[in-house]
């Protein structure tokens, strides 16, 4: 939506956030009971719902009225249900979503780092975020909806890490722009591991949909993820029982960095752009199990494995007392041809 066009728009429609704004909204019913959520709608059939209560995070994001993100069967979960218990507290609250973020001072899976336990990814999902905002502003004379808050992980005698998120979805574009500052706040230095937990569901994810990456190399994490490498990149129908396969793609071609999912049928992609030079590594996890049925494009600071391997294997990044860093994610929802095979002309060819 342009700021020219509005004053004409009207004659049309008295408000015309029926078709282009935000809403702001509580829960009532179940687990999510009280939550405080807000969606997004940009007037080109982009629309997306923002968890305040659960760090800003994303868990239903549709196209023209097609799901795009996964929504697990836990459903969306109040952040109060959750207790830290290795691998199955984080399952139990486990919505996935367009967007699950894992951090801020560990993620990964869950293990043991100098003596103390820590749980599968991480709190920040479960942590709901403070001064959150939304408007609507102007890039010249497109309009642009905003939320903003921000998400803090502390801890008596441990760290102080802040996370202020901005997201912002285009109304000329299908493009969703989440911008992140990490700030540690303590006198410490202190480990910072994210993994912005991308996943895709039905029918954006279907049989015969594919994947490209712009990444040049591939590393199996698991024996049956080796097995199916020749498949890595084409999505099969659930299987009842199936394992999960995961794939950490490193290495980049030139230019910015993406994975890609391409449903032919639908004659739609969808793109997670992202900052290379803050996300070294992109976890592929591909779970083509029925009833969990999911692709997740995961851009990640230091793998998937605990803090501990990070440490090991020279993954595991920092934060000096003061310092900041910047990350930047774009997800782009496409139905262009030209553009699309653009992207699939810029993936690397294996």
């Amino acid at each position: 939506m342009k700021k020219s066009q509005e004053f004409e728009l009207r004659k049309w429609c008295g408000d015309p956030s029926a078709l282009c704004g935000i809403r702001d909204f509580i829960f009532n019913d179940g687990p999510n009971r009280g939550m405080r959520a807000l969606t997004l709608k940009n007037g080109r059939g982009m629309e997306l719902t923002a968890l305040a209560d659960r760090g800003l995070d994303i868990p239903y994001l549709s196209y023209k009225g097609t799901n795009i993100g996964l929504l697990n069967k836990v459903g969306v979960r109040s952040p109060y249900l959750y207790v830290e218990d290795g691998a199955s507290g984080f399952l139990k609250q486990f919505y996935a979503g367009m967007l699950t973020t894992c951090g801020l001072t560990y993620a990964g899976a869950a293990g043991v780092d100098e003596g103390k336990a820590l749980g599968l990814h991480g709190p920040f999902d479960n942590l709901p975020a403070s001064g959150v905002s939304a408007w609507a502003e102007y890039e010249g004379d497109d309009k642009v909806l905003c939320v903003a808050g921000e998400v803090r992980e502390a801890e008596v005698f441990g760290p102080n890490m802040v996370m202020k998120r901005r997201l912002r979805l285009d109304t000329e574009r299908n493009e969703l722009h989440i911008r992140d500052t990490v700030e540690n706040q303590g006198f410490a230095t202190s480990p910072l591991m994210l993994v912005y937990h991308i996943n895709f569901g039905y029918p954006m994810l279907d049989e015969g949909t594919r994947a490209y990456f712009s990444t040049t190399e591939i590393e199996p994490r698991t024996d049956f993820a080796a097995e199916g490498m020749d498949n890595y990149d084409v999505m099969e129908a659930p299987g009842i029982g199936r394992d999960e396969q995961c794939y950490f793609h490193t290495g980049h071609t030139d230019g910015e960095a993406f994975a890609m999912l391409h449903n032919e049928k639908l004659g739609l992609a969808a793109m997670v752009r992202y900052d290379k030079a803050v996300f070294p590594l992109l976890c592929e996890w591909k779970c083509m199990r029925a009833g969990e049925y999911a692709l997740g494009l995961e851009p990640t600071t230091s793998s998937v494995v605990n803090r501990a391997e990070s440490r090991e294997k020279g993954l595991l990044t920092y934060l000096e007392p003061g310092e900041t860093r910047e990350f930047n994610v774009t997800i782009e929802l496409c139905e262009d041809k030209a553009r699309i095979a653009e992207f699939i002309a810029r993936a690397h060819k294996r």
